[in-house]
């Protein structure tokens, strides 16, 4: 008789904590997508800087915010300011540009530079009424060509302004490509 309560009592503890272990059991996380990616690093009032391979500085990013993306280390940035160094091809002269946007997209190659949100394209050396605004620009730090990717571009130089469909400005010869051009040049 004493091996049947123990059986029955050994049979009851065994209930009881399979009981515990599956009330005290947490939900396990899901790889659906439920949580938010974490980012692989984020800064605040940032600034990055990409060299050449003499060591000059060629870009520097400044934002209120920068993140990298994990999955395919590309950067996003918010209120952005963009220092771009143009050296000539016989390196005897560098020219900076100076972009500034709302936000911005680094892929991981670090080859275009894409701005959105109020962007503004001048030479860092002129009046400060020069520039080109679109919505949309993106900038190859190869060919060291920028380019619009939204339409309309708003052209001003002083009191003179022109709405264009496309532009593609080439860094290097400091040339401008403008496209279905609409402007208003006032007297002086």
């Amino acid at each position: 008789m004493n091996w049947r309560w123990i059986s029955l009592a050994a049979l009851l503890a065994a209930l009881v904590i399979g009981y515990g272990a599956l009330i005290d059991r947490s939900p396990t996380p899901t790889a659906n997508g439920s949580q938010a990616e974490q980012p692989g690093y984020f800064l605040q009032d940032a600034v990055i800087t990409q060299t050449q391979q003499d060591g000059s500085v060629s870009l520097r990013l400044i934002a209120n915010r920068i993140e990298q993306q994990r999955s395919d280390d590309s950067i996003s940035l918010d209120t952005v300011r963009v220092n771009y160094f143009q050296v000539s091809s016989d390196r005897s002269t560098q020219r900076e540009w100076l972009l500034t946007a709302r936000q911005g997209f680094v892929p991981a190659n670090f080859r275009v530079v894409q701005l959105s949100g109020d962007v503004v394209l001048r030479p860092a050396d002129a009046q400060p009424t020069a520039f080109l605004s679109t919505d949309a620009l993106a900038i190859d730090t190869q060919t060291n060509v920028a380019y619009n990717t939204a339409s309309p571009v708003h052209v001003r130089f002083g009191t003179n302004s022109m709405v264009v469909k496309n532009f593609r400005a080439d860094l290097n010869n400091e040339k401008i490509r403008l496209e279905s051009v609409h402007g208003r040049f006032e007297k002086q």
